[in-house]
């Protein structure tokens, strides 16, 4: 066991400053300690005893140097992985962004993928999987994935493509039996997979990238290790990697408060993903459409019957003339059509919407609440369309009468904070969240959306507390409880996506 060395608040900022500079990752507060713990691994394993010893190793420029910094880094960074991580990215991946890619190179048949901050080679071997999944006749394509990291040990080990069964948590038998060899304890990839995948050491910050003509640049929990002008820095160069119309993804709300003029922002339930702007084109936030399998039914309390009448709530339309009928009717010519039942309209409009007929489908719930103004369910589901195709305001609007008719309703909160969050309003979406945990305490949803946002801010001590409370509810939930706000993913399948 390494003694703990003690680094002078000077000294502690040297390094901190010059890991900044030649890597662009930032030692937050709360890794502190432990950061002075990783200085001490690394002096002891090169029988170094003064810290100042070694950090004139590490700031000379010579082959030494450059092998610590690559120990140095691995102990840094977080190497956890695992095959199709992120339920909801993958699902947004191999059912929208994907095929669009494939759609669009029908005719040149070449499509080439980044994985940036790859680690041991989990997300490229999973992408490679999703692209011959997807394209029935793939050898007749060229299909290029690119691994990149700045840790040299995590490279290694991704480039020899064997796992263990820990890296299939989540995973399908039917995949793995597909895919991969069972070699006593662990699997080896197969071969017409691995062959997909090159793997590149590149420092993010650094380095020029070895590739472009990218269709997809995936950079997910990266940022997380990078300050603002390292970020920029970064997401410049990926921009000029990116083919016209080529897309970024990253970690969710990894971007949040960044300058990204030079990309579309698309929006979709799963994720947002960035698509590169042509030159000359103007930046557009676009809510990409939702199919009925996607959107949510929410589940609101009974509400208990009022002594007298509520008045109806009303949006302002313009007025509608009324026409006054006759004290004596004429004999009809032909009988008048019967006016459809509620759960004829509300089925309608699910049909409409299966169909992605969206605007027909607004018009059969705005005919709901025209027959009954506190139709819950009709109110939610205008107010999410609206919120997915980027209506904001329209959308504010219908959460705001749903929680006249129950204050206490968690979708309309939720889909507010969602909304919050989207437009950069991170004290407003945090004030919701905490109070949808107020209203339910074992809001799940409400506790990972508040670990993302205060990783964003850079306050991990919180982030770690939102991220354990929301493992500790999971765990006490019955396994097969539905995590509406998770794509009714299980409480036990969302615990083994965020293990």
């Amino acid at each position: 066991m390494p003694k703990l060395i003690s680094l002078s608040a000077d000294l502690k900022e040297a390094f901190q400053h010059l890991i900044l500079q030649r890597t662009g990752l930032v030692i937050r507060p709360s890794d502190r300690d432990s950061f002075a713990k990783k200085i001490s691994m690394r002096m002891d394993a090169v029988n170094f005893i003064s810290p100042q010893d070694y950090y004139l190793l590490l700031e000379s420029r010579t082959q030494e140097s450059k092998e610590e910094w690559q120990n140095l880094v691995a102990l840094l960074t977080n190497n956890e992985s695992y095959f199709f991580r992120d339920k909801e990215q993958i699902h947004l991946l191999q059912n929208h962004i994907l095929p669009k890619i494939i759609q669009k190179k029908q005719i040149e048949k070449t499509i080439r993928i980044c994985s940036a901050g790859c680690s041991t080679g989990e997300e490229p071997y999973s992408l490679a999987i999703m692209l011959q999944e997807l394209i029935p006749n793939y050898k007749q394509w060229q299909l290029s994935v690119f691994g990149i990291d700045i840790n040299q040990i995590a490279i290694n080990s991704a480039r020899k493509a064997i796992y263990s069964p820990w890296s299939f948590r989540g995973v399908s038998e039917v995949i793995k039996g597909q895919y991969f060899q069972q070699v006593n304890q662990q699997y080896q990839l197969e071969p017409r997979i691995k062959n997909m995948v090159q793997f590149h050491l590149v420092n993010l910050v650094q380095d020029e990238f070895p590739f472009n003509d990218i269709d997809l640049f995936i950079c997910r929990n990266v940022f997380i290790y990078f300050n603002a002008p390292a970020i920029t820095k970064v997401v410049n160069k990926i921009y000029h990697a990116l083919n016209p119309d080529g897309y970024l993804l990253t970690g969710h709300a990894e971007l949040s408060g960044q300058n990204l003029s030079q990309f579309h922002r698309l929006s979709f339930s799963q994720s947002l993903i960035y698509q590169r702007r042509k030159e000359g084109e103007k930046q557009q936030e676009i809510r990409q459409p939702l199919t009925v399998k996607e959107l949510t039914i929410p589940q609101f309390k009974p509400i208990k019957p009022a002594k007298t009448l509520p008045k109806p709530i009303t949006v302002k339309t313009d007025p509608v003339p009324v026409k006054k009928q006759p004290i004596i009717s004429p004999s009809p010519i032909k009988k008048e059509p019967v006016k459809p039942t509620v759960n004829k309209l509300l089925e309608t409009a699910k049909n409409f919407i299966e169909q992605e007929r969206y605007q027909a489908a607004l018009e059969q719930f705005q005919q709901i609440l025209d027959i009954n103004s506190n139709h819950t369910d009709a109110a939610y589901w205008i107010a999410q369309i609206y919120a997915n195709q980027g209506r904001y305001q329209d959308a504010i609007l219908y959460c705001e009468r749903l929680l006249k008719i129950d204050s206490l309703a968690i979708a309309p909160h939720y889909l507010l904070a969602r909304i919050a969050e989207e437009t950069g309003k991170l004290e407003e979406a945090k004030y919701l969240l905490k109070k949808i945990i107020y209203l339910d305490p074992n809001s799940v949803a409400a506790y990972l959306d508040l670990t993302h946002i205060y990783t964003q801010e850079g306050d991990e001590r919180r982030a770690i507390k939102m991220y354990q409370e929301s493992l500790n509810i999971l765990q006490m939930l019955p396994p097969e409880t539905p995590i509406v706000e998770r794509g009714n993913l299980t409480a036990s399948q969302l615990l083994l996506q965020l293990s």
